[in-house]
């Protein structure tokens, strides 16, 4: 059985002058109904289904802008091509506000027409042909690069195309590609623990690693702090990078945001990674410097983290920064507690 046909309700009162346009559209495999005023466009959607509204905005009788408000109320996901005689800037404002998809200017020949509809009808199957496309690709490019010697930006690089591919794929389980992807996410973190194994004792010993725990303060913030600017840190705590990238395009309105990568130190668990993020130091040299409060306690997670602003203010202090008032620790409580 073949695809559905979709189907385009064409409203205009000058219908019978677009015949040729109607069959270019027919011959695409598109089912076009033509109807002469809004009136009767308005009846038909009230009674079944159609993929798209191609509505002309001057018609004798109720004229487009009148009846797209009602078509909305009828079929508010109902996509509408508006077609007028002049780019006004209230369909500009309509289009923006997703009142309408598209507005075309008149004339308007067919493959203008086609184009339109073929964007937005055909949306989802070009995004899918597209990912799996992409996704191929970057399949095997991921897949060659772990047969080979691997560098750290590299190994974020990966990371971060996963991650992408993961929420892509959210969006379009259809596919059938969340296995393939999380099957090379298994491979690649085993591959990424062998890495580790390999480097970490390197990386402790070298100035040149990559940013890891111990270095963020001084990396990203000191050097912001001895400017005189002011700074907002937000740690956030066990939130992962997919996560991450849904959060951050709701930032674009009123931030301009840089994304950079660190590595935790190891253990990665909390109470030493986190810890070593203020200390600016590494777990065992915390342990050495704070003998009398870097303990556990009832709460191992809790009880070690307790003291992290004091820990920052001695980062900050050995840095020759002093923040007035002290820095403090905001919990903040889960719904549980």
């Amino acid at each position: 059985m073949g695809r559905r046909k979709k189907k385009i309700l064409w409203a205009d009162d000058e219908i019978d002058h677009l015949r040729s346009h109607i069959l270019f559209l027919e011959d695409r495999g598109y089912a076009v109904t033509p109807v002469t005023n809004a009136e009767d466009a308005i009846s038909l959607i009230s009674e079944q289904r159609y993929d798209v509204l191609l509505l002309d905005e001057m018609m004798s009788g109720l004229d487009g802008l009148e009846a797209l408000s009602k078509i909305k109320q009828l079929h508010p996901s109902l996509p509408v091509i508006m077609i007028t005689k002049s780019e006004e800037e209230n369909l500009m404002e309509q289009a923006l506000g997703g009142q309408i998809e598209d507005y075309l200017t008149k004339p308007v020949n067919p493959s203008q027409i086609l184009s339109s509809c073929k964007r937005i009808l055909e949306k989802e199957r070009i995004e899918r042909d597209k990912l799996t496309r992409e996704y191929t690709v970057e399949f095997g490019e991921i897949a060659a690069s772990l047969d080979g010697e691997m560098e750290a930006s590299e190994w974020i690089d990966i990371h971060t195309k996963l991650s992408e591919r993961e929420i892509d794929l959210d969006l379009h389980a259809d596919l059938g590609l969340n296995q393939t992807v999380q099957d090379q996410r298994r491979e690649c973190n085993h591959a990424f623990g062998r890495y580790i194994e390999e480097i970490y004792y390197s990386w402790i010993e070298s100035d040149e690693r990559p940013v890891l725990s111990m270095d963020l303060m001084e990396a990203y913030i000191i050097p912001v702090l001895k400017t005189g600017e002011e700074l907002l840190f937000i740690v956030i705590d066990n939130l992962r990078l997919d996560q991450w990238l849904v959060i951050e395009p709701m930032l674009y309105e009123h931030f301009a945001v840089q994304r950079d990568m660190y590595f935790s130190v190891l253990p990665t668990a909390t109470p030493f990674s986190r810890n070593s993020i203020f200390a600016g130091r590494m777990p065992v040299e915390i342990q050495t410097s704070y003998p009398g409060i870097w303990k556990p306690g009832g709460d191992d997670e809790t009880s070690r983290n307790r003291y992290e602003p004091q820990l920052m203010a001695d980062t900050l202090g050995r840095a020759g920064i002093s923040i007035k008032p002290e820095p403090k620790y905001i919990k903040v409580l889960s719904a549980d507690e």
